[in-house]
């Protein structure tokens, strides 16, 4: 055999000693080894005593039955009926109908009768008409007096800074120009700006007339509200 073969021998060999020893030790403590037994220690005797019980005497209880008192129900009295008598009221006495009123006639409708109204009395001779104003290379108020669609000549126009003011410059009669019957002209300066008044008087310089206004400016041509070129046309009221 060779070293290797000797040495697996070997080996085993120790290995099954190794084996057969735990073995040995274990079977050892379960079939060698002596049991252990365990002593018990007697409990002490207690001697029980005995207690007589009391003597119970019964004691006979005598009650007594009772006695049936008999009830007397009260009489129910049966109650009495009363008829009731209604009088039967007497037949009344026939009468005479009342006799037919007669209708007494209505008194006739009055005919209304138709007032006119009164025709309201013109406050002013004349009425303004015809206001605005335009651009213009001068700065003036003109217009023209009308009656019944006809232009008139001879009527006063007076010119103001304020509603009848003082007149600031001598009344125009309309028509003093011949070539423009009915018209009137009041020139002012080129340029100027605020309101001016326009009224028609009589010969006494009362007004008998409502006022034109015109506002005047400086707005150029192309202004929409430019106001140089005035114009307030007077109308003959009736």
């Amino acid at each position: 055999m060779s070293v290797r073969q000797w040495s697996i021998v070997a080996i085993l060999f120790f290995l099954n000693a190794f084996i057969f020893t735990i073995l040995f030790m274990f079977l050892r403590q379960i079939y060698f080894a002596p049991p252990e037994v365990a002593v018990a220690t007697p409990a002490p005797t207690k001697t029980p005593t005995f207690t007589p019980l009391p003597t119970y005497t019964p004691t006979l209880l005598l009650t007594p039955s009772p006695t049936n008192t008999r009830v007397v129900l009260p009489t129910t009295p049966t109650p009495t009926f009363t008829p009731t008598f209604t009088p039967v009221p007497p037949t009344p006495t026939p009468t005479s109908p009342p006799p037919t009123a007669t209708p007494v006639p209505l008194p006739p409708t009055p005919t209304p009768t138709f007032s006119p109204t009164p025709t309201p009395t013109p406050a002013f001779d004349y009425y303004t008409a015809n206001v605005h104003c335009k651009h213009s290379g001068n700065t003036f108020i003109e217009g023209t007096i009308w009656v019944d669609s006809t232009t008139k000549n001879g009527v006063k126009v007076r010119l103001s800074w304020a509603p009848d003011g003082p007149a600031v410059a001598p009344d125009y009669v309309s028509g003093t120009d011949p070539s423009k019957p009915g018209r009137y002209t009041h020139i002012l300066t080129t340029g100027q700006t605020g309101i001016f008044y326009v009224w028609v008087v009589d010969d006494s310089g009362t007004r008998i007339s409502d006022i034109g206004s015109i506002t005047f400016n400086t707005e150029g041509p192309d202004s929409p509200t430019a106001c140089w070129w005035g114009v307030v046309d007077f109308v003959r009221s009736f």
